[in-house]
């Protein structure tokens, strides 16, 4: 009996096994049968070169529509970059549609070539060739020549400064942690601020990877976000809305690290930033009008540290009338506080001294009319 249920239940895992193979065999027909179909739909198969920017526009109208990542649109773009009848404009928009017909499955069996092609291309005489082919060359993720063919085209003038190291720093995430440590010490040194806005975002994104562990760790990443705080410029009552974002991508980053480091809450951490003295009021409008401040506008009790910050903020508003975003952020401030805030501290006004010294008359001189903002 019991070598009878042995025999059914072999019997039931055949077919199981039977059923899977067929599917699979199934799926591998289905897929067999739908590539002839798309590719007869591929553009590539009718672009027929064509000189300077016209040939451009289409090439990147084909990428936009999408190109699918099969073998035959990697020979194609492959024969077509190789074949030496595509102008400049062209060859700059082949290595966007190159880049990306390249991903992790490899459907089109052609990775190695395309990379291969692309850091072929960064070496080119052509500047824009070559700088467009070396950014999409690093942005494949790390490869063990890819730091040598940025440092190629930084060297040859085709990358600028921020060009590279905004590269460089997209490369930490996919690099081994050796690498990553070499590659933020390069950035340290540079102090480049783009590189520095780039990787805070990263540590901003709430996604748990080596990278994010590694930069909250990063004695470094650290050390790079003290020496790059975004500033507003002088002009105080102007208002840059790029500053506003970059500062609150900062000051959030700093917070995650020194958050990992002692323990503390990155709340508390960021209200005793912002609390310093002599802080730009304009911080304070960037950070407290953020999405990320609404839950700490919420909670603020009355006459906290985050009560008297949105004070603060509003008084600055009201000392710049002229700038309505400066007001509109202020306002929304208000509008997210838990309680209305206290009121806005008025400034001391301060008796002039020194001997005083009326306005010069002209007689002939046209009544002066007042300057509003």
């Amino acid at each position: 009996m019991k070598i009878f249920h042995g025999l059914l239940l072999g019997m039931a895992g055949l077919a199981s096994v039977v059923v899977l193979l067929n599917g699979a065999a199934e799926h591998r027909a289905n897929v067999a049968t739908a590539a002839p179909k798309i590719d007869e739909r591929n553009p590539l198969r009718s672009y027929k070169p064509m000189p300077g920017i016209q040939g451009r526009i289409v090439l990147e109208e084909m990428h936009a529509n999408g190109i699918p990542a099969t073998p035959l649109s990697a020979t194609l773009a492959l024969g077509l970059s190789r074949s030496g009848r595509l102008s400049d404009e062209e060859r700059i928009a082949m290595t966007s549609i190159l880049f990306a017909l390249y991903n992790p499955k490899n459907t089109s069996g052609a990775n190695h070539a395309i990379a291969l092609e692309l850091k072929n291309l960064a070496a080119d005489s052509n500047q824009q060739v070559a700088a467009y082919a070396a950014m999409d060359y690093a942005r494949l993720g790390y490869l063990p020549d890819t730091k040598q063919v940025l440092d190629q085209a930084l060297q040859s003038g085709a990358l600028p400064t921020d060009a590279y190291f905004r590269e460089i720093a997209h490369l930490i995430p996919s690099a081994p942690p050796a690498k990553q440590k070499e590659f933020m010490a390069e950035v340290l040194k540079s102090s480049n601020r783009l590189a520095s806005d780039i990787l805070a975002s990263g540590l901003n994104s709430d996604q748990e990877s080596s990278a994010a562990s590694f930069l909250k760790s990063s004695e470094d990443m650290a050390k790079l976000l003290r020496a790059t705080e975004p500033d507003f410029g002088q002009e105080v009552g102007l208002y840059g809305g790029t500053d506003g974002l970059r500062y609150e991508t900062w000051l959030r980053a700093s917070a995650t690290i020194e958050s990992a480091k002692t323990g503390r809450k990155m709340d508390d951490i960021i209200v005793a930033k912002l609390s310093e003295p002599g802080t730009d009021p304009r911080k304070l409008l960037a950070y407290l009008s953020s999405w990320e401040a609404m839950p700490l506008l919420a909670e603020a009790e009355p006459d906290s540290a985050v009560q008297k910050l949105a004070a603060i903020a509003r008084r600055h508003s009201d000392q710049n009338p002229g700038n309505s975003y400066m007001r509109f952020l202020a306002e929304t401030i208000e509008a997210r506080l838990k309680n209305a805030p206290p009121p806005a501290p008025k400034p001391v006004f301060k008796m002039p001294t020194g001997p005083a010294v009326g306005p010069v008359q002209t007689p002939d001189a046209p009544p002066t009319m007042p300057r509003h903002p």
